[in-house]
């Protein structure tokens, strides 16, 4: 689980901000069920209700 501080970051398709974004979310506690390297963060996380990937960088481990 992350806690997200970042305001409105952006859900992408894939790990990678080549991907396209599908929406994005508040900061709150999430869960990560993946976690891949990508173009434009040091880590993605791929969210459990499998709607897309965040950037781990701007998210802490709880």
């Amino acid at each position: 689980m992350v806690k997200v501080t970042a305001t409105n970051l952006n859900i992408r398709a894939g790990a990678g901000t080549n991907h396209p974004t599908k929406g994005f979310i508040k900061p709150g506690v999430y869960t990560i069920v993946e976690e891949a390297t990508g173009k434009g963060a040091t880590k993605w996380g791929k969210l459990k209700s499998g709607v897309g990937w965040i950037s781990l960088d701007y998210a802490k481990l709880v």
